[in-house]
């Protein structure tokens, strides 16, 4: 007879999920003896923190570096644009006294002091005219 494909096949029993290991903390222990200070629940000493927390506590931590790195940077970032601020003004206020040093040498005034050791003398006589009459 053929198959009945309507039923579904019997599928295998699954084996029950493996606890997690922390690797990184059981391969410490083989160097630090961590059980000794961080055990698992032993009889007589159930205050201590069991080695599974590590990962939490070490997620904080990693949180918490992150967090003032960041504080770091924005206090750094504050600073800096104070400093730039006080750089801005300082050479706002030099080109401010440069542009009326030179708007005053400009001045007739202060051309003429200026030349009058080369020989040149101001024309106290206005210009005239000069008219061309066409007949």
């Amino acid at each position: 007879m053929a198959e009945n494909k309507r039923r579904p096949k019997p599928t295998p029993e699954k084996s029950p999920k493996r606890r997690r290991e922390y690797s990184l903390f059981n391969w410490l222990n083989k160097f630090f003896p961590l059980d000794k200070v961080f055990g698992e629940k032993l009889p007589g000493k159930e205050e201590r923190v069991p080695v599974k927390y590590f990962y939490y506590f070490g997620w904080i931590v990693i949180l918490l570096v992150i967090y003032e790195r960041i504080g770091f940077q924005s206090e750094e970032y504050v600073r800096s644009s104070i400093k730039l601020k006080k750089e801005v003004e300082d050479l706002r206020a030099e080109y401010t006294s440069i542009q009326a040093e030179y708007e005053k040498s400009g001045k007739q005034s202060v051309v003429i002091e200026k030349v009058k050791p080369d020989g040149l003398e101001e024309n106290l006589n206005p210009p005239k005219k000069i008219i061309i009459r066409k007949e």
